[in-house]
């Protein structure tokens, strides 16, 4: 196929919504013959009539509508994309603030931002790390990452994944209790509370549906990085994110008990101020974060 004009496209774009040839030209501010001309030259470049124009109105032909049906959607995005690459470079440069909950932050936003920063050097980011939720309109914050669905109607959510919580212990607790089929064997195993010190209901989802066990705690935190230090030291199991106990899966320091049975799932969400004009530099951030981050915290 010879290449195929853009500018045409859009025409013909115009022209299908429009419904007429002199509306679309009025919409284009260009020459209702312009107009006609560029859709007969499509259609040469096509090699297929996409119009069959009468004196009042015109059809579309069998080619025309699919043409309208599958490939116009993607023009659209494809315009977006390039209004976006279109921003100045003086677009890309300011000050961004965000904030992050602890274990994430702590965990994968160093690297992250190193990235961040060496393909956008003159946008300054504060990250900002901290379990406190941040009122992003009164603190002056961009964005905020955070666990769970989002309850402020002013604004706006970008969902990025999901996450749940999952049994962790070290391989050399495990050995010590050979029988662990089934969950309500964990009450055999000492467990590291995140939940508090007295008695803990915990609920997990099966393959069988749901399961609660009563545990009695023998130490508890309400830090993940501390509960994941003592889980590493052989002292008890504990419950923790997929995404902070990876590098340890892997490197078998750690081992997920009971792979079948975890914790409610709860959406992680980088969510914003709604704006109507959102300047360039923070669709970058929220869009760059939103990649990167996707492929870290899935379990």
């Amino acid at each position: 196929m010879q290449h195929i004009d853009l500018n045409r496209l859009n025409i013909f774009k115009v022209v299908v919504l429009t419904g007429s040839f002199s509306k679309a030209a009025l919409q284009l501010k260009i020459p209702k013959s312009r107009v006609s001309r560029q859709i007969s030259s499509l259609e040469a470049e096509l090699k297929v009539p996409l119009i069959y124009r009468t004196t009042r109105s015109f059809q579309l032909t069998d080619a025309g509508r699919e043409l309208y049906q599958k490939a116009l959607p993607h023009l659209t995005e494809l315009q977006d994309a390039l209004s976006f690459l279109g921003d100045t470079r003086s677009d890309l440069q300011g000050l961004v603030r965000m904030t992050v909950p602890e274990d994430i932050g702590v965990e994968l936003m160093g690297q992250i931002c190193a990235e961040f920063t060496q393909l956008y050097p003159r946008i300054k980011l504060d990250m900002i790390i901290d379990n406190r939720y941040v009122d992003l309109v009164k603190e002056g914050v961009d964005i905020a990452l955070r666990i769970g669905k989002t309850k402020d109607s002013t604004l706006t959510a970008k969902r990025i994944g999901t996450t749940r919580l999952s049994l962790y212990a070290a391989p050399a607790l495990t050995q010590k209790f050979s029988k662990l089929r089934d969950p309500h064997d964990l009450q055999a195993l000492p467990f590291l509370s995140f939940f508090g010190s007295s008695t803990q209901t915990l609920k997990l989802k099966g393959p069988k549906g749901p399961v609660t066990l009563k545990l009695e705690p023998i130490f508890a935190s309400n830090n993940f990085f501390t509960l994941k230090r003592m889980a590493l030291m052989g002292h008890g199991f504990t419950l923790l994110p997929g995404y902070l106990a990876k590098r340890e899966q892997t490197e078998g320091s750690l081992v997920n008990l009971l792979r079948d049975y975890r914790g409610d799932e709860n959406p992680i969400q980088l969510v914003f101020p709604s704006q109507k004009n959102m300047p360039p530099r923070i669709r970058t951030v929220i869009d760059f974060m939103a990649s990167r981050l996707q492929d870290k915290i899935e379990d």
